[in-house]
């Protein structure tokens, strides 16, 4: 089966408050996790963390921005982006609507 074209894709950089970065991993991890099995057009994701900048960064790779914001305007959209959760954890953010240039979403074979 081809993969859908990726042709937007979701990034984040936050920062968290001193002493609560495992709050924000907490956080930063729950969107995406839980949009995978609703959102077909979300085709990869990551959540990284960066513990020498009190940093997560995530990225999210879908077939067109509509797949991401169409749900997030849902009400199961709006609960499972944490619309109503504490970002107390959260010092600074920094949100970005990117467009693909170069990609490889699938795994690459090791031989």
């Amino acid at each position: 089966m081809k993969m859908k074209e990726a042709t937007y894709t979701f990034v984040s950089v936050s920062t968290a408050k001193q002493g609560m970065l495992d709050e924000l991993v907490e956080i930063a991890t729950g969107p995406t996790r839980k949009m995978d099995d609703k959102v077909t057009g979300l085709l990869a994701y990551q959540v990284s963390v960066d513990r020498d900048r009190n940093t997560a960064i995530v990225w999210a790779t879908f077939d067109k921005k509509e797949s991401l914001y169409d749900f997030l305007e849902t009400e199961k959209g709006k609960d499972d982006h944490g619309e109503n959760d504490s970002m107390d954890s959260i010092a600074t953010f920094i949100m970005y609507d990117c467009e693909p240039v170069s990609e490889r979403l699938e795994l690459k074979q090791i031989q």
